[in-house]
């Protein structure tokens, strides 16, 4: 089986949040959402992932024939991408609102970590990964605001 094992765990990832995309984001708006998504998403979780595996607060293991360079699996940042689509695209408006959709979503993207690591697929640093969410959600809710506020 090509030595999937495990790794076939990342793709389910991928899977679960592609479709929810799609069964939730409208046809209308969703390529605005995937390009939001590739940048804020699949890009920031390279960087995210390539700062924090220098810090030595996440490292992933058993990726099988999906590791890319050794670093992350091919899988992780696609699944960011669409985590990050429906992240921005069910993302409140009012201010005290959005604090607590931030922390929860930082929270999210800790429990999916646990998940991976209880698969053995992962180690983590829980409350350096939490911070690093937050930092990451953040700015992601900034640039989104930011960039939607100018085409009004």
């Amino acid at each position: 089986m090509l030595g999937i094992g495990k790794s076939i765990i990342f793709f389910l990832k991928v899977l679960l949040f592609g479709v929810g995309t799609l069964a939730v984001i409208p046809k209308t708006v969703y390529k605005k959402f995937l390009v939001y998504g590739l940048f804020l998403g699949a890009v920031m979780d390279i960087c995210v992932i390539l700062l924090l595996e220098k810090l030595n607060i996440i490292m992933y293991y058993n990726m099988g024939p999906f590791s890319i360079l050794g670093y992350f699996p091919f899988w992780t940042p696609i699944a960011w991408m669409f985590a990050m689509m429906l992240f921005l695209y069910f993302m409140p408006k009012q201010r005290l609102l959005l604090y607590a959709y931030i922390l929860t979503f930082a929270a999210f993207g800790v429990m999916v970590g646990i998940m991976l690591k209880n698969f053995g697929l992962y180690r983590l640093n829980m409350y350096a990964l939490f911070f690093a969410f937050l930092l990451w959600f953040s700015f992601a809710a900034w640039v989104y605001i930011y960039l939607e506020s100018e085409g009004e």
